[in-house]
């Protein structure tokens, strides 16, 4: 099945229902032993006749004479058959429908209809859209598994069972086990064979079985620091939404600004998304403003079809007569500005968490890498992170405006629409209460602290040794706990958060996906398998400039992250690129900034990002849901356009905030135990002169780098 075929479901049904009414005919000549003069008229339109004929068929019907050869449903002679044919044609198109429909969904080709509408269920299949898929056809292991998810099953215990049998690596025996059970974890991954939380367990499950290194040492990664910034920066936005704070700034803001044009709302929406995926994360914001403006849309279209049909009584066409094409532009007008606006809002909150660290999944993977600890902060991803994602906003934009506001009839929603969106939630959670200020205040508490950490609070709680005690972990859960001490407003008795809100829409299994991927960063240190890929890599880095490495990697990690999750990509790219960077004497920085932020830069698939996922799900309460082609038409320029730029940006901005093209750093030697070795030895690295430089052990040859 391909989409091309997809595309000819109205021609493959229409001769199965022919066929079905011909069988029905034929029965009811057999009973009653005369001929159906011909194709049987549903309603007003032949089931064989094309529709330019309805009009001369309505004539005939309508004058009392019939046209020879047909019989309407509802004359006398007519009725019994049609009510025969009818529903045999119906449940055969249905299943020619359903058949195409189940078979797409094997190629990952996600439909809103097969992704889940609740709140609840909507947060997991962000991350999990092909498990999620409840309207698959599951042909595989007694009804489990899509084509694809046994696909990646076997290619999964294939790649492990070929590593640990063939064995590669020759000078680190337990490193081909490692690379086995790398790749194992990233066709689950990829594949979802089975949830990706899941998955993260295999590392602490099999390196042990495989001599690489003990179960204490691999739980380790499982419960650190970065595991309590999420928890912190979790807690903060499940109260925002508990609150409604959000959809009352949203609101608020359109009201005052007096938004009408559709390119001004568009900007609108995309900015406040913006903003909120920097402070709250990119799923909570899709989830909380995505509703919000389909209830706009909605509305809007009400609007439009409402005033057509006052238009037309006005001018003495009652009915479908006064419905001409001024009015079918205008309606489709609205569900083209649809699909525009939930695209921008889906763009628009991948953009804006690229900013921060907090902001992206991926980014935490980044934060836990061991030697990075001190040195990528929440302030300084900000500065460097910031105009990337500034000009991905303003790609998206244009390519979103250019496609479906320009030479657009629609002028936009109106300020009565606004007022009366507004009202109703003021009947839904009341007007602006304490609850809100408060948790407001504790947001930008946060925001703060984790900003001025690094010149206003770190240096000033030390050891004796000036060694920093406090981190962003410690600022992030400050604050949150806060939240469980302050008394409610709105629910007397209660916090302003309570321990049910957080069970319900915490997703703790994030948790087990960050552990997996620092587990597999322990396993490549422990087996060895981090020198055998640094001295690889080693071999590609000197043929390229600093700008062509950066445009490389992001261009690598774009196209994967456009077929596979971004998720997963980053859970098991990252921790190869630092491995590699470390035997490659090469900055980590130079390869982690690039290949973190390109797997944001998804933008062609719905299953690409948790964003796209939840727009899609969310567009079934549209007229015409967001299809395939409308993710993959607008992400195709933007995805080019961000690729290009990006490599520009992150190349200068990580020279500029963190150093990144200067030799392999002190720090990332420290941080590399007895692997590395920094010592005063002036010369020539990377074209630059330094007094120390980093030496590189290699325990299993007799080279030192």
């Amino acid at each position: 099945v391909s989409i091309a075929s997809l595309r000819c479901l109205p021609a493959l049904i229409e001769p199965i229902v022919n066929t079905m009414v011909e069988q029905c005919s034929d029965c009811a000549a057999a009973n009653t032993g005369e001929m159906l003069p011909g194709p049987v008229l549903l309603g007003r339109r032949s089931l064989s006749a094309p529709v330019a004929d309805n009009g001369k068929l309505d004539k005939a019907i309508g004058n009392g004479s019939h046209e020879p050869g047909l019989v309407r449903a509802g004359t006398q002679e007519g009725l019994p058959r049609a009510e025969s044919a009818l529903p045999s044609a119906g449940s055969a198109l249905s299943r020619a429908g359903t058949a195409l429909q189940r078979a797409g969904t094997n190629l990952q080709l996600q439909r809103a209809s097969t992704l889940p509408t609740e709140d609840r269920e909507l947060r997991h299949a962000a991350t999990m859209p092909m498990t999620f898929d409840v309207e698959a056809d599951r042909p595989c292991c007694c009804g489990l598994w899509k084509l694809q998810q046994m696909l990646g099953f076997i290619a999964g215990i294939l790649s492990l069972a070929a590593l640990v049998v063939i064995r590669p690596v020759q000078t680190y025996p337990q490193a081909n086990d490692m690379l086995g059970i790398t790749a194992l974890c990233a066709c689950f991954w990829v594949f979802e064979v089975i949830p990706v939380y899941m998955t993260a367990l295999f590392p602490v499950v099999l390196m042990p079985l495989f001599k690489i290194t003990s179960s204490e040492i691999a739980a380790q990664a499982y419960w650190n620091w970065i595991s309590l910034l999420v928890v912190g920066m979790f807690l903060v936005d499940i109260a925002l939404e508990e609150v409604h704070l959000p959809r009352r700034l949203a609101l608020k803001f359109l009201l005052k600004t007096g938004v009408v044009h559709p390119a001004a709302l568009l900007a609108c929406f995309m900015g406040m998304c913006w903003v909120f995926s920097m402070l709250l994360n990119s799923i909570a914001v899709t989830l909380v403003i995505t509703p919000f403006a389909i209830g706009l849309l909605n509305a809007a279209d009400e609007q439009v079809r409402d005033a057509e049909a006052a238009e037309a009584v006005e001018a003495g066409e009652p009915g479908e007569q006064g419905s001409g094409a001024g009015s079918r532009r205008n309606v489709k007008d609205v569900q083209k500005f649809s699909d525009g606006l939930l695209l921008g809002i889906a763009f628009s909150a991948t953009c804006g968490g690229m900013a921060t660290l907090t902001g992206a999944i991926p980014h935490y993977f980044l934060a836990g890498e061991s030697n990075l600890a001190a040195h990528v902060t929440w302030s300084k991803w900000f500065v460097f992170a910031l105009p990337v994602s500034l000009v991905s906003v303003m790609l998206a934009f244009g390519a979103l405006c250019t496609r479906y506001v320009k030479s657009m009839k629609f002028r936009g929603i109106t300020h009565e629409t606004l007022e009366a969106e507004y009202n109703d939630l003021l009947n839904e959670v009341g007007t602006f209460s304490r609850d809100e200020l408060l948790v407001g205040l504790i947001q930008i508490t946060q925001v703060v602290l984790l900003i001025i950490r690094p010149f206003a609070i770190s240096p000033f709680v030390t050891t004796k040794y000036d060694e920093n005690l406090v981190n962003d972990a410690t600022l992030a859960c400050a604050p949150a706990l806060l939240l469980f001490f302050l008394p409610s407003q709105v629910r007397p008795g209660q916090a302003l958060l309570t321990w049910p809100a957080v069970h319900e829409k915490f997703d703790f299994g994030l948790l087990l996906l960050i552990g997996g991927s620092l587990a597999i960063n322990s396993g490549f240190t422990q087996s060895g398998l981090d020198i055998a890929m640094g001295n690889a890599f080693a071999q590609l880095v000197p043929h390229l400039s600093s700008l062509g490495l950066n445009f490389t990697i992001i261009l690598c990690v774009t196209l994967c992250g456009q077929i596979f999750s971004g998720i997963g990509i980053a859970a098991t790219l990252l921790p190869v690129v630092s491995s590699a960077a470390l035997q490659a004497v090469v900055n980590p920085l130079l390869l982690l900034l690039p290949a973190t932020i390109a797997s944001s830069f998804a933008f062609l698939f719905p299953t690409a990002t948790p964003s796209n996922v939840v727009v899609l799900a969310r567009s079934q309460e549209l007229l015409r849901p967001l299809r395939f082609r409308d993710f993959f038409l607008n992400g195709l320029p933007l995805t080019v356009g961000v690729v290009v730029v990006g490599a520009l940006l992150t190349d200068f901005m990580g020279s500029l905030v963190f150093d990144s093209h200067s030799p392999f750093p002190q720090w990332a030697c420290s941080a590399s135990a007895a692997s590395c070795i920094f010592v005063r030895a002036p010369g020539a690295v990377q074209g630059q002169q330094v007094d120390a430089q980093a030496c590189i052990v290699n325990l299993g040859s007799e080279d030192t780098t």
